[in-house]
């Protein structure tokens, strides 16, 4: 299988897990999958797990926080989609009609980066 190294804009770029579950989630997935578990220490914000697959990125998971569950969200499952400008396509989908719930933010400051 080819690595691949650049997304294009409009292309899936990353896979994300949040659960109610993150232990049988890891467990089912690694099983499944064959996926090793990378498990990162994010502070008050909690775990946020990396799967990786013959050393490779290959998805994460993380438990939903009590916001999430205050707001009623199950777990999901979530696809991002790579953009030009994170900026510029949150105001185009809100002046197209759609809701943003959270504005964006660079990934990397929460990370320590």
């Amino acid at each position: 299988m080819p690595t691949v190294t650049t997304h294009a804009p409009g292309t899936f770029n990353w896979p994300e897990l949040a659960t109610s579950d993150p232990v049988a989630a890891k467990k089912f997935y690694a099983s499944l999958f064959g996926w090793q578990i990378n498990d990162t220490d994010m502070g008050p914000g909690g775990v946020y797990t990396i799967f990786q697959r013959d050393g490779k990125d290959v998805a994460a998971l993380f438990k939903l926080d009590a916001e999430m569950a205050k707001m009623g969200m199950p777990p999901t499952w979530a696809s991002y989609i790579t953009v030009e400008n994170a900026d510029a396509a949150a105001a185009k989908a809100k002046a197209l009609g759609g809701t943003v719930l959270k504005e964006p933010f660079d990934v990397t400051s929460l990370m320590g980066g």
